[in-house]
């Protein structure tokens, strides 16, 4: 959420800047991330033993913030009844959504837990990769490429653009 409006702002000044009195349509922020879960068919064996190695899930977040101008609901879905008329133009929107999560492999666990280090980072050691955070990501190597960084957020863009849809 902080960087969509962060995104928001920025958009605004440089709008602003340029001698314009306008908003931006949307702004997107997205933060990728960690969880520590268990699968559940793990959980009562987990209670059962203390040394079962902590599982980590990768998922990321999307924000859009956007107004309710009539260019950002030109995308509504066809027969939706919503219309911007009357409606102050200087109010936001905001539309959240998760991609979908997966389990990463116990070796990236392994250095993300116990050593600190950067998903990316524990990823260029272990698949002996170079800045493969700027690329196609973890997914893209887990998936051998069937799914990339981009893929991965598409949806979560396309589900956190709801409230324009069907507002």
């Amino acid at each position: 959420m902080n960087r969509a409006k962060a995104a928001y702002d920025a958009a605004c000044a440089d709008i602003n800047n340029e001698g314009n009195n306008q908003q931006p349509d949307f702004a997107v922020g997205l933060e990728g991330g960690l969880e520590k879960q268990y699968r559940p068919q793990m959980e009562s064996e987990r209670q059962n033993q203390q040394n079962m190695p902590e599982e980590l899930w990768c998922m990321a977040w999307m924000a859009v913030v956007g107004s309710s101008n009539k260019s950002c609901n030109a995308a509504k879905a066809e027969g939706d009844k919503f219309s911007s008329e009357g409606k102050e133009q200087t109010s936001k929107s905001w539309g959240y959504a998760k991609t979908g999560a997966f389990l990463l492999p116990p070796a990236l666990c392994e250095l993300v837990i116990n050593e600190n280090m950067e998903l990316g980072h524990a990823d260029d050691k272990v698949f002996k990769r170079v800045n493969s955070k700027h690329g196609g990501g973890t997914v893209g190597i887990l998936t051998d490429g069937e799914i990339d960084r981009a893929d991965y957020y598409v949806h979560a863009l396309k589900l956190a653009l709801i409230p324009w849809i069907r507002p």
